[in-house]
Order: C-alpha cells, then structure tokens, then sequence
C-alpha cells in the first residue's frame, strides 16, 4: 500500500507582479530624469588665477664640525641671530629651512629653532639622511 504525502511544496514563482512592479518604477524614473532640468543646487564656484606665490626659503644649515651656516655663508654661531635677522629684513614672509647633520646633538638643531623663533619666522625642520 503506497501513501502519498498531500502537502507537497511547489517550487514555482510567478513573475508577473514583478515585472508589472519593475515597469512601474521605469516609467517613474523616465518622467521624473525628464523634468528636472535645473541643478538642485546653484553654486557659485570661484574663478581660477594665475598667479603662483613663490616664498622665499632661508637655510640655516649646521654640519657635524659645528659650523653654521645661512644660505651657504658661514657665520660663527655668536652671530647668527643677527646674520639670520639681516636675511629676514630682506624678506619678512620667508621660511627658515633647518638642516642638521644627523650625527650632532638634538640640543644644536634646538637652539637654531630657537634662534629662528626669536625672530618671528616660520621655521621648518629638514631631515638629513
């Protein structure tokens, strides 16, 4: 005596409400593209220029010896600060590039910082290899 199950699962799907929903929301989509014709934003963009500022850097420069230097001039380390201030009445908007030599004191590379924030300049540290 066979038994046949009533309940039996069909693996069917009907596809026609979701291609009545898929054209639907085509449809909306084309109507709507074709109205906005106007950005939503109106932005004002500002305009390029040519001109390219260009500031001036000053390098203090001291070596493993010890000897200072500003913009390739050697200057005893007594009078840099006066040397560094006479550079930078030339050009109050430079910025004072310092170079050490990796093998001195961190102590050296710090007072030369110091110097050049004594006198009002943008410093930047330049790393040697």
């Amino acid at each position: 005596m066979a038994l046949k199950s009533r309940n039996k699962i069909k693996a069917e799907f009907s596809m026609s409400s979701m291609t009545d929903i898929i054209f639907l929301l085509l449809i909306f989509f084309i109507i709507t593209s074709k109205t906005v014709k106007e950005p939503a934003l109106k932005m004002i963009l500002p305009k390029g220029t040519n001109t390219q500022v260009v500031n001036q850097v000053i390098h203090i420069a001291v070596d493993q010896n010890l000897n200072y230097t500003v913009d390739d001039k050697k200057v005893p380390f007594d009078r840099l600060p006066s040397e560094l201030a006479k550079v930078l009445s030339d050009n109050p908007e430079a910025t004072v590039s310092v170079q050490a030599d990796k093998r001195i004191e961190y102590d050296k590379v710090m007072q030369l910082v110091k110097i050049a924030d004594e006198q009002d300049a943008k410093v930047v540290l330049a790393l040697s290899k």
